[in-house]
Protein backbone atom coordinates (compact mmCIF):
# COMPACT_ATOMS: atom_id res chain seq x y z
CA UNK A 1 0.00 0.00 0.00
CA UNK A 2 1.73 3.31 -0.57
CA UNK A 3 2.23 5.70 2.09
CA UNK A 4 0.66 9.30 1.73
CA UNK A 5 2.81 12.64 1.02
CA UNK A 6 2.26 14.66 4.05
CA UNK A 7 2.64 18.65 3.05
CA UNK A 8 2.93 21.68 5.08
CA UNK A 9 0.09 24.38 3.92
CA UNK A 10 0.94 27.72 5.39
CA UNK A 11 -1.04 30.89 4.75
CA UNK A 12 1.06 33.06 3.67
CA UNK A 13 -0.28 36.35 5.09
CA UNK A 14 -1.81 34.94 8.35
CA UNK A 15 -1.05 37.63 10.56
CA UNK A 16 -2.39 40.11 8.71
CA UNK A 17 -6.01 42.29 8.87
CA UNK A 18 -7.27 44.32 5.79
CA UNK A 19 -9.83 46.98 5.67
CA UNK A 20 -11.33 48.00 2.57
CA UNK A 21 -11.90 51.78 2.22
CA UNK A 22 -14.24 53.15 -0.23
CA UNK A 23 -14.11 57.48 0.03
CA UNK A 24 -13.80 60.85 -2.06
CA UNK A 25 -11.33 61.77 0.60
CA UNK A 26 -7.84 62.28 -0.89
CA UNK A 27 -4.70 60.05 0.31
CA UNK A 28 -3.87 62.80 2.76
CA UNK A 29 -7.19 63.86 4.04
CA UNK A 30 -8.25 60.15 5.02
CA UNK A 31 -4.71 59.24 6.66
CA UNK A 32 -5.26 63.04 8.77
CA UNK A 33 -8.23 61.76 9.67
CA UNK A 34 -7.09 58.02 10.32
CA UNK A 35 -4.83 59.49 12.82
CA UNK A 36 -7.11 61.14 14.62
CA UNK A 37 -9.71 58.95 14.85
CA UNK A 38 -7.48 55.87 15.78
CA UNK A 39 -4.63 57.75 17.37
CA UNK A 40 -2.10 56.78 14.54
CA UNK A 41 1.20 58.67 13.27
CA UNK A 42 0.83 57.46 9.52
CA UNK A 43 3.45 59.64 7.65
CA UNK A 44 3.54 59.70 3.76
CA UNK A 45 6.46 57.54 2.47
CA UNK A 46 7.70 57.02 -1.51
CA UNK A 47 4.91 55.66 -3.34
CA UNK A 48 4.48 52.25 -5.09
CA UNK A 49 5.08 52.08 -8.50
CA UNK A 50 3.73 49.31 -10.67
CA UNK A 51 5.23 48.71 -13.95
CA UNK A 52 1.71 47.06 -15.23
CA UNK A 53 -0.19 50.54 -13.89
CA UNK A 54 2.19 53.09 -15.98
CA UNK A 55 2.94 55.89 -14.84
CA UNK A 56 0.81 56.00 -11.83
CA UNK A 57 2.30 56.26 -8.24
CA UNK A 58 -0.04 54.73 -5.43
CA UNK A 59 0.63 56.70 -2.23
CA UNK A 60 1.65 54.65 0.63
CA UNK A 61 1.41 55.70 4.39
CA UNK A 62 3.12 53.49 7.22
CA UNK A 63 3.23 53.61 11.18
CA UNK A 64 4.91 51.31 13.12
CA UNK A 65 3.09 51.34 16.92
CA UNK A 66 6.70 49.57 17.93
CA UNK A 67 7.75 46.54 18.64
CA UNK A 68 5.72 43.46 19.77
CA UNK A 69 2.99 45.76 18.53
CA UNK A 70 0.87 46.22 15.17
CA UNK A 71 2.74 47.69 11.75
CA UNK A 72 -0.08 49.91 9.95
CA UNK A 73 -0.27 50.79 6.39
CA UNK A 74 -2.47 52.91 4.05
CA UNK A 75 -2.48 52.37 0.50
CA UNK A 76 -3.83 54.16 -2.36
CA UNK A 77 -5.41 51.80 -4.71
CA UNK A 78 -6.62 54.23 -7.41
CA UNK A 79 -4.82 57.03 -9.10
CA UNK A 80 -5.57 59.16 -12.01
CA UNK A 81 -7.92 56.36 -13.25
CA UNK A 82 -5.63 53.50 -12.56
CA UNK A 83 -6.62 50.90 -10.56
CA UNK A 84 -4.02 48.76 -8.78
CA UNK A 85 -6.08 45.87 -8.45
CA UNK A 86 -9.58 45.28 -9.21
CA UNK A 87 -12.49 44.18 -6.67
CA UNK A 88 -16.08 43.10 -7.58
CA UNK A 89 -17.19 46.02 -5.21
CA UNK A 90 -15.80 49.95 -4.96
CA UNK A 91 -12.66 50.19 -3.02
CA UNK A 92 -10.15 53.23 -2.85
CA UNK A 93 -7.47 52.03 0.03
CA UNK A 94 -6.40 49.18 1.50
CA UNK A 95 -5.58 49.98 5.27
CA UNK A 96 -3.25 46.81 6.37
CA UNK A 97 -2.92 45.64 10.11
CA UNK A 98 0.16 43.22 10.44
CA UNK A 99 0.29 41.67 13.94
CA UNK A 100 -2.44 40.29 15.95
CA UNK A 101 -5.13 42.58 17.20
CA UNK A 102 -6.63 42.69 20.58
CA UNK A 103 -10.35 41.51 20.95
CA UNK A 104 -12.97 43.89 20.12
CA UNK A 105 -10.31 46.68 18.92
CA UNK A 106 -10.62 45.80 15.27
CA UNK A 107 -14.31 46.57 15.58
CA UNK A 108 -13.67 50.11 17.42
CA UNK A 109 -11.35 50.43 14.56
CA UNK A 110 -14.20 50.26 12.26
CA UNK A 111 -16.78 52.33 13.97
CA UNK A 112 -14.15 55.21 14.32
CA UNK A 113 -13.48 54.52 10.70
CA UNK A 114 -17.62 55.02 9.86
CA UNK A 115 -17.69 58.28 11.05
CA UNK A 116 -15.62 60.16 8.93
CA UNK A 117 -16.50 62.31 6.94
CA UNK A 118 -16.89 61.59 2.95
CA UNK A 119 -16.31 57.93 4.39
CA UNK A 120 -18.91 55.82 2.30
CA UNK A 121 -17.59 52.22 3.46
CA UNK A 122 -15.07 50.39 5.53
CA UNK A 123 -15.00 46.62 6.11
CA UNK A 124 -12.87 43.62 6.70
CA UNK A 125 -11.96 41.99 3.51
CA UNK A 126 -11.36 38.24 3.96
CA UNK A 127 -8.17 37.65 1.79
CA UNK A 128 -8.67 34.24 1.35
CA UNK A 129 -11.61 34.91 -1.20
CA UNK A 130 -9.50 37.47 -3.05
CA UNK A 131 -6.74 34.75 -4.86
CA UNK A 132 -4.94 38.08 -6.50
CA UNK A 133 -4.89 39.78 -3.79
CA UNK A 134 -1.74 37.67 -2.22
CA UNK A 135 0.93 39.53 -5.24
CA UNK A 136 -0.23 43.10 -4.04
CA UNK A 137 0.14 41.95 -0.20
CA UNK A 138 3.85 40.94 -1.62
CA UNK A 139 4.64 43.72 -3.17
CA UNK A 140 4.06 45.71 -0.51
CA UNK A 141 6.02 43.98 1.87
CA UNK A 142 8.43 44.48 -0.52
CA UNK A 143 8.28 48.53 -1.04
CA UNK A 144 8.17 48.77 2.88
CA UNK A 145 10.66 46.70 2.97
CA UNK A 146 12.96 48.66 1.18
CA UNK A 147 12.40 51.92 2.31
CA UNK A 148 12.90 50.82 6.25
CA UNK A 149 16.32 49.47 4.32
CA UNK A 150 17.03 52.53 2.96
CA UNK A 151 16.16 54.85 5.76
CA UNK A 152 18.67 52.92 8.15
CA UNK A 153 21.70 53.18 5.60
CA UNK A 154 21.19 56.76 5.80
CA UNK A 155 21.00 56.81 9.62
CA UNK A 156 23.98 54.56 9.74
CA UNK A 157 27.48 56.94 10.28
CA UNK A 158 29.71 56.43 7.68
CA UNK A 159 33.31 55.29 8.74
Amino acid sequence: MAQKKKTLVVAPFDDITVVAITTSLKDYKLSWHLNESLRLDLKKMAGIELAEAGESVFSFYYFDAGENLNVFNLIQLQNDGVKMLKFPMPVDFLFIVRNTILDGKLEEWLTAMRHIPNLTMAFELDITKFKNIDPLLETIELHEFNLLREQNQRRQPKS
